[in-house]
């Protein structure tokens, strides 16, 4: 189950770079999942399923427009991540990540980085240009 509410998510395809839907809501209850967002193109709808092996399988439908499906599986904290395909017309990367579980339920751990050695200055030798 992956956790409702705010997500951030982006795709990729060439010549357009990385793209991103923001905002970006998802919801699941038990295998099925639905959303909705905006991203460059337009508003959008998510509707799909996660399968028995953990694979995903949503579908974006904007509105008035095309159909893009995608198809992925989760990886570390949760983050959905796979590929987008336009009737094999043309694909590309995508991940979706979930906020409310970065935000929210994951602890935030205290890193104590090391102070990095400064470096002592150096006289810089500039040659004598005059007369050349």
């Amino acid at each position: 189950m992956f956790p409702n509410g705010r997500w951030r998510g982006w795709w990729e395809q060439e010549f357009h770079g990385r793209q991103w839907m923001d905002p970006l809501e998802l919801h699941s209850e038990g295998a099925r999942l639905w959303g909705k967002g905006h991203d460059l193109v337009g508003p959008f709808s998510f509707s799909g399923f996660r399968d028995d092996d953990g694979t995903v399988r949503l579908m974006k439908q904007y509105q008035g427009q095309h159909a893009v499906a995608y198809v992925g599986r989760a990886e570390g904290e949760g983050a959905i991540v796979g590929r987008w395909s336009i009737a094999n017309l043309c694909w590309g990367r995508f991940a979706l990540i979930p906020l409310a579980e970065l935000a929210h339920e994951m602890p935030i751990a205290e890193i104590a980085l090391p102070v990095p050695a400064r470096e002592r200055a150096r006289p810089v030798e500039i040659p004598d240009l005059v007369g050349v």
